[in-house]
């Protein structure tokens, strides 16, 4: 799925009357926000948002003029591309699902900044693996890689008990999720979907317009947020005595040891600031993840 913003010049004269949720935002509601819902097949929906600005030019006369038409679009390349199946497209067949739409959107605004042009707000990169007979294994080992001392791990069961999702939600960093796909589309072979969210901020920098979407960048971002995931699967064949620790490192170790222990047993003892710069300090040392593996 990408969220795209762009300039837009104008809205469509006829479409005026279906815009919904009009609303004034921001400072001294200086900002309106509108948005619509253009059907594009049984399966998929685009969603289009809108924010014009209006400033104040003169302080005692009130007039004010434009200042700045942005829209925001949500597509899912996935459900034009293949508007029956599951899967997800390629990132070589998302800029052309975009152009696909755009005729669409002449009904509702008119605008001059092409596709490739505009910029990402919001990516979420997807992998499919098929795990026939392995899924919960993978989940489990999954949400190890995932459990550090400075982030929480949300996980979600079926009320059979069988792990579902494993999820992890941050502020300002990219979010990661790690769900049985098949029991979530009910349809299709076992398989497991590794998904990143890739937010504003981390776009801004690495993959700033669609046109930067490239195999190339989507394998480096995803790879690079999926790292402790990608590193658990992967097992680690180290042993305790291969590290070749000193007496503070010894003592680190089990300061780790103790807190995994107690949270697998329910009890969230959270350490100072101070123990979890030395924790991350030790984790990225020996480029450890769960010190469970190690025994």
């Amino acid at each position: 799925m990408v969220r795209c913003r762009f300039r837009f010049t104008a809205k469509v004269q006829q479409s005026l009357e279906d815009w919904s949720k009009v609303s004034a935002i921001g400072r001294d509601r200086a900002t309106l926000e509108s948005s619509v819902t253009i059907p594009v097949n049984d399966r998929c929906k685009l969603w289009l948002g809108l924010q014009e600005g209006l400033r104040e030019a003169l302080r005692e006369g009130l007039i004010e003029r434009p200042k700045g038409y942005y829209a925001l679009l949500d597509v899912n390349p996935s459900r034009i591309v293949d508007p029956s199946g599951t899967r997800a497209v390629g990132t070589g067949e998302a800029l052309g699902a975009v152009e696909e739409i755009c005729p669409l959107l002449e009904d509702w605004i008119v605008w001059d900044v092409q596709p490739e042009n505009w910029d990402l707000y919001r990516l979420d990169l997807a992998v499919d693996v098929e795990t026939p007979g392995i899924t919960q294994q993978v989940l489990a080992v999954a949400q190890r890689g995932l459990r550090s001392p400075r982030q929480k791990v949300n996980t979600y069961q079926a009320p059979s008990g069988d792990l579902e999702t494993v999820r992890v939600n941050r502020k300002t960093k990219p979010n990661l999720s790690i769900y049985d796909k098949a029991k979530q589309s009910r349809t299709g072979p076992p398989r497991v979907r590794f998904e990143v969210q890739l937010n504003r901020s981390y776009l801004r920098d690495n993959i700033p317009t669609l046109g930067d979407l490239t195999e190339r960048t989507a394998r480096i971002s995803f790879q690079h947020q999926m790292k402790p995931v990608i590193n658990a699967l992967k097992g680690d064949k180290r042993r305790l005595d291969d590290l070749r620790l000193d007496r503070a490192g010894m003592k680190t170790l089990r300061e780790l040891g103790d807190h995994e222990w107690l949270r697998d047993h329910g009890y969230n003892d959270t350490p100072t600031k101070s123990e979890q710069k030395r924790y991350r300090d030790f984790e990225n040392k020996y480029d450890i993840r769960w010190v469970g593996d190690l025994f």
